[in-house]
């Protein structure tokens, strides 16, 4: 399948209009323009450099900051390419949450950490360069083109920053209560648009599970928009982030979780745990993809979902699909027999093998973006 290969019922694209027609009516608190125009004058981000954590250089602090500067900055230029892809498709739903929900949303996210970096001392004049260079650059969207290629991107993307925003919130609590304020409305935000962006694809993906393979390449070909708009902080993000306290079992615990949610059962996301291992070439333990990939198929629903729940065992999520005390299958016997119990041990077998390069794993430059 290639990105010329999409299609949803007329159904499931009203389901989806529907949608957004609900954001738009309730989006949430929306930052304001001016919101924190009031506590730029009490800001003191200088304080914060007392208090950085050993490894962490107040370079290192500046670059931090001016990341998210300079990625949340380039908002209109995201917005172009998610809009030209949404009229590429006829997916007027996709447009219309592009144009009135996420972009005028994004356009207010970058003002906060222009204040903190003139709290630090840096110029009117040097920043206003940086800006306009980065919304002069010529971004080159690589994640795909579909519907589901650019929402799966949305997911992954708006974790990340928000995850990002809550590190720098960490970094500034201390010293600089006002400024982690700001941090934190914004990683707010990126929060309900991680959510958004699993529900677009939920429901593309239940309505046609042939584009399942689309969303294995936007996780495949995903790259934060940082490595072209502000590579020489991107490239430090890996370093940063021990110091900033990362905690990176959780980051890939939260994808995995959402990507499962969106993907709907157990089966679907051993799928797409398949999927990502084929392409990447990566073996699960001894078994090749080539091989994991026909044995999989073989057995069908209960192979996948075999190597599904095993993902989500990996990564401590294996209360997603456990029955619970009691619980009895269709035939109305319980649970827990020998077929479970064998069944157990195959699971945390292939949960042992699993290799997070497989693509569901943080990325190696993790944040930072709109």
């Amino acid at each position: 399948m290639n990105s010329t290969d999409y299609a949803i019922p007329t159904e499931a694209a009203e389901r989806l209009d529907a949608l957004v027609t609900r954001i738009e009516a309730r989006p949430g608190d929306m930052i304001r323009a001016h919101e924190f125009a009031s506590m730029q004058d009490r800001l003191n981000v200088r304080a914060v450099i007392e208090t950085l954590p050993e490894g962490l250089s107040e370079d290192d602090f500046a670059g931090v900051l001016k990341l998210a500067l300079l990625t949340e900055c380039a908002t209109e230029t995201y917005g172009d390419a998610f809009r030209e892809r949404a009229v590429r498709y006829d997916a007027s739903w996709l447009g219309r949450f592009n144009d009135r929900v996420w972009v005028p949303d994004e356009l207010t996210h970058h003002t906060p950490y222009r204040s903190m970096l003139l709290s630090m001392g840096l110029s009117d004049a040097e920043l206003d360069r940086e800006i306009r260079d980065v919304r002069q650059a010529n971004y080159i969207h690589d994640g795909g083109d579909t519907p589901v290629h650019v929402t799966t991107f949305g997911i992954v993307q708006e974790y990340l920053t928000d995850n990002w925003h809550g590190l720098i919130a960490g970094l500034l609590r201390k010293a600089a209560p006002e400024a982690a304020y700001m941090a934190t409305r914004v990683k707010r935000r990126e929060t309900l648009h991680t959510v958004w962006y699993r529900d677009m694809v939920a429901l593309q993906v239940e309505a046609n599970p042939l584009l399942l393979p689309h969303v294995a390449e936007a996780l495949l070909g995903f790259q934060m928009p940082g490595n072209q708009l502000a590579p020489q902080w991107q490239s430090q993000v890996s370093r940063w982030m021990p110091y900033m306290g990362a905690d990176f079992e959780r980051i890939a615990r939260d994808l995995v979780r959402l990507l499962h949610t969106a993907l709907g059962d157990a089966a679907t996301t051993g799928r797409l745990l398949v999927e990502l291992a084929a392409a990447k070439g990566f073996r699960v333990g001894p078994v090749s993809p080539r091989v994991l990939q026909a044995a999989a198929n073989r057995l069908g629903g209960p192979g996948f979902g075999l190597l599904g729940e095993a993902l989500l065992e990996r990564v401590g999520l294996a209360y997603m699909f456990r029955q619970p005390a009691g619980a009895t299958d269709r035939a109305f016997r319980p649970y827990g027999g020998v077929y479970e119990r064998v069944r157990a041990m195959l699971r945390s077998w292939v949960s042992q093998q699993i290799d997070f390069r497989l693509g569901v794993g943080p990325p190696a430059d993790a944040p930072v973006s709109a």
